[in-house]
């Protein structure tokens, strides 16, 4: 066996490491957030409702990079729950516009809580200094990949437009009119 083959061996690679850490980070986030009656796609759909107020369900399911099929069960879920209302939408009377209640307020309040909570013991043994700098790698290592900021790969459609909630394609394309929504119910 070679040398560097032997020390690569004895010491994991970054791409290792950051995989070992994702799925510790992951399970112990749904562990938290399980004991709050939630799931990890309800905080996600939470953070960017939040992000996009007002933006149609269309929006926000391009923005995460979910079907527009999907989005609905979980809206539907949350609106029964009290924690969104899908009111008409003011530029389209043929959407729905999805807005927090004060009920989902508190939660969400609750929840960058818990995600503070989270990062600090996940990061504690890092000077502040040194948890500025991690982020700022990691974010520029997942720019690198394509990833959509502020979702997980494993809930999102890579072929997902990452500003579409918020009104701003990466493709320079104005977000799609959401003829689709007038279906859903609410």
């Amino acid at each position: 066996m070679s040398d560097s083959s032997s020390s690569r061996l004895r010491r994991p690679g970054a791409a290792f490491l950051l995989s070992q850490l994702g799925g510790h980070s992951s399970r112990v986030w749904s562990q938290r957030l399980a004991a709050l009656g939630l799931e990890p796609r309800e905080v996600m759909l939470f953070r960017h409702v939040a992000l996009a107020e007002g933006g149609s369900q269309r929006e926000v399911a391009r923005g995460i990079g979910l079907p527009d099929s999907r989005i609905v069960a979980l809206v539907d879920g949350m609106e029964a729950r009290g924690w969104l209302e899908r009111r008409p939408s003011s530029r389209d009377r043929r959407s729905h516009a999805l807005h927090l209640t004060e009920k989902g307020r508190a939660i969400l309040r609750t929840i960058n809580e818990v995600s503070l909570d989270h990062e600090a013991e996940l990061l504690r043994e890092l000077s502040p200094t040194e948890q500025e700098e991690l982020r700022t790698l990691l974010g520029r290592v997942a720019a690198s990949q394509g990833l959509i900021e502020g979702v997980h790969p494993g809930f999102a459609d890579m072929r997902a437009d990452p500003g579409a909630a918020t009104g701003e394609s990466s493709h320079g394309d104005p977000p799609a009119a959401d003829a689709d929504d007038a279906g859903s119910p609410g």
